[in-house]
């Protein structure tokens, strides 16, 4: 007699198995974890795709591409994402669903190349390329001495690769042009002056045999939420992910995550673990406090990782301000305190913004810029309201209507901002830790 299970599809497997799983490499195009919640827009679609159809998505992160690529052939995952373009060569391997995105390769460099017109120009300079990637097709867009310079890597990301190019590690590197646009939001010194491939479709891969019946239901989906615009509001949601911060920043940032990281982040993991906090969180405010340097002293006499006042260590028994493991503990008192103040029917996202606010100046300015925020009509409990009125406690003729007085207003909503995208990226850089 004849198995059954002979005869069953792939789409038959992920119904009998309740789940579909779905293989990518972490990024905001497809999948992305901040804390409790994820992003991606691949990762969006597909969660979409299994409610509708009452399944769980198991999610599994790959390095590279070519481990991901042989798991989907041998049958480990269903799905294979990461913002893959239809290729020939990939045509005949695998089979793709109707196209989530458009988008082309295009020459990533630095200052020194920003103006050139042709790859010939190239000659002397180093580059990097990813293993396994679509990029690879374009290698002989590059004559024989400038192939001798390009490394084909399966150890860095393009992330990795642009952050190289940032430095002047390298000097070019080949990237989809979709990705580049978010990391030069918050990335500076990229230049794109060669677009080296046609507009190519970007598409989700599965199983090149087997797989019909799991291509056509997930076409049907995509069609559809492509024409009621839920593919669009997708898109968009990437947005709130995408830092709105001064590239130089952002400079210093990524300077500091390779210098001065590695010898604080096990005292913050400790105490976040410790003291049931958001490690990420604490890193990004430790990080805007003092850059990391246990050492730090303003001329006002703060100090600590957390900068905390003489005052404020006192109050939340920190004997040694200096001491990373106390700082770090009574700036998560400190903060709490500020959050508890506030009225519980606040949301939390907006609670922990505001208290943000109030660590910085204090909690009783923080009251005024919500009372005036209720005199304008708005609510005082959304931080999207209350950060437009901070500034106004800068004005002395609206400081002296206020109870507690002018404060800076505007460097506590800079604070808070600052904090929220340094938790974004220090999520990216958790992620890369764990893996």
């Amino acid at each position: 007699m004849t198995s059954p299970w002979v005869h069953l599809n792939q789409w038959d497997y992920i119904q009998l198995r309740g789940s579909l799983r779905y293989g990518t490499q972490i990024s905001l195009l497809s999948y992305f974890k901040d804390n409790q919640a994820i992003a991606g827009y691949e990762y969006q679609i597909l969660a979409a795709f299994c409610a509708a159809n009452e399944l769980d998505l198991e999610v599994i992160v790959y390095d590279n591409n070519g481990e991901l690529f042989n798991d989907l052939n041998v049958g480990h995952i269903d799905v294979a994402g990461g913002h893959l373009t239809i290729t020939e060569q990939r045509l005949k391997q695998f089979k793709f669903t109707q196209a989530i995105s458009n988008t082309s390769v295009s020459l990533v460099t630095h200052y020194g190349y920003r103006d050139i017109y042709q790859i010939a120009e190239l000659n002397d300079a180093k580059g990097f390329l990813l293993s396994d990637s679509s990029y690879i097709n374009f290698l002989d867009d590059f004559n024989p001495q400038q192939q001798e310079n390009i490394t084909i890597s399966e150890d860095y990301s393009l992330f990795d690769l642009i952050r190289k190019i940032n430095s002047k590690n390298i000097d070019f590197t080949l990237g989809d042009t979709e990705i580049i646009s978010i990391y030069q939001n918050f990335i500076p010194g990229l230049y794109t002056p060669i677009q080296v491939s046609n507009n190519q479709k970007v598409a989700l891969m599965a199983h090149l045999n087997n797989a019909d019946e799991l291509i056509r239901r997930l076409n049907q989906f995509i069609i559809k939420s492509e024409q009621n615009g839920l593919l669009n509001s997708f898109k968009q949601h990437l947005l709130t992910y995408i830092p709105d911060i001064d590239t130089a920043n952002t400079v210093t940032f990524f300077n500091k995550l390779q210098t001065d990281w590695p010898h604080v982040k096990q005292w913050i993991y400790d105490v976040a673990k410790e003291m049931d906090f958001d490690p990420m969180l604490l890193a990004a405010i430790s990080y805007q406090e003092s850059h990391w340097d246990v050492d730090a002293t303003s001329i006002t006499g703060v100090k600590g990782l957390m900068m905390l006042t003489r005052f404020t260590a006192k109050e939340m028994a920190v004997k040694d301000r200096t001491d990373p493991i106390e700082s770090l503990r009574g700036g998560i008192k400190y903060f709490r305190k500020m959050k508890n103040k506030l009225p519980q029917r606040i949301r939390d996202t907006d609670r922990t913004k505001l208290a943000l606010a109030a660590y910085n100046m204090g909690y009783g300015h923080l009251e005024d810029a919500r009372i005036l925020t209720q005199r304008s009509g708005k609510n005082p409990d959304l931080w999207a309201d209350v950060k437009n009125h901070l500034p106004q406690l800068n004005n002395p003729a609206v400081g002296h209507t206020l109870k507690h007085g002018t404060a800076d207003g505007r460097t506590a909503r800079t604070y808070v901002e600052n904090i929220m995208i340094y938790r974004k990226l220090m999520a990216w850089q958790q992620q890369k830790e764990q893996k």
